[in-house]
C-alpha cells in the first residue's frame, strides 16, 4: 500500500510504501511550538523509504540530548514534515498531521508526559515516559512489539 502526505501548500509531497510504523507522541515544549498544539505525533522511518517531490528546507536545533537535530519544512508555507538527527537525512520521524489520511493512527507511546497539557487523558495501555528514554532510537524500534 502506498501512504502519501505533503505540506499544507502543496508544494512538498511525499510517497512511501506502507504500513505505517507504530506512532507516538511527544509532549515537550518544542513538539508543542512546532506543530502549535498540545503535542506532536510523529513514526519512525527511513529517509531512503520517501519519494519526495518539492523543495524542502531545514534549520538545526540542539535535541534535549545535547545532539544536533535537523527540522525539515516547506520552504514556502513552513509546514514540518520530518526530523532527523543527520542532514542530510537518514533516519526520520515523520510527523502524522502531514500524511493525506492520518485516521486510525493512535500513539502506541508517550514521551515528556510530565509536559503534557493538563486536560489530555492518555490511554493507560500506551507506554508513557515522564521525559524520554535513555535509548530513543531502541524505544522507537521497540514500538513495533507494543503496538
Amino acid at each position: 500500500m502506498t501512504i502519501a502526505g505533503g505540506c499544507q501548500c502543496g508544494a512538498v509531497r511525499y510517497r512511501f510504501e506502507g504500513p505505517i510504523p507504530p506512532a507516538y507522541a511527544c509532549h515537550c515544549g518544542e513538539c508543542k511550538k512546532q506543530s502549535a498544539s498540545a503535542f506532536s505525533m510523529a513514526v519512525p522511518i527511513r529517509y531512503s523509504q520517501l519519494t519526495v517531490q518539492g523543495d524542502v528546507a531545514s534549520f538545526e536545533t540542539v535535541a534535549h540530548s545535547g545532539k544536533a537535530k535537523h527540522n525539515y519544512f516547506c520552504g514556502q508555507c513552513g509546514t514540518r514534515l520530518w526530523h532527523s538527527p543527520t542532514n542530510p537525512p537518514d533516519a526520520i520521524t515523520l510527523k502524522v498531521g502531514t500524511l493525506d489520511d492520518p485516521s486510525g493512527i493512535a500513539p502506541s507511546g508517550h514521551l515528556w508526559v510530565s509536559k503534557k497539557q493538563p486536560g489530555f487523558e492518555l490511554d493507560p495501555a500506551s507506554d508513557q515516559h515522564q521525559t524520554q528514554p535513555d535509548d530513543l532510537v531502541r524505544w522507537r524500534a521497540d514500538l513495533v512489539r507494543i503496538a
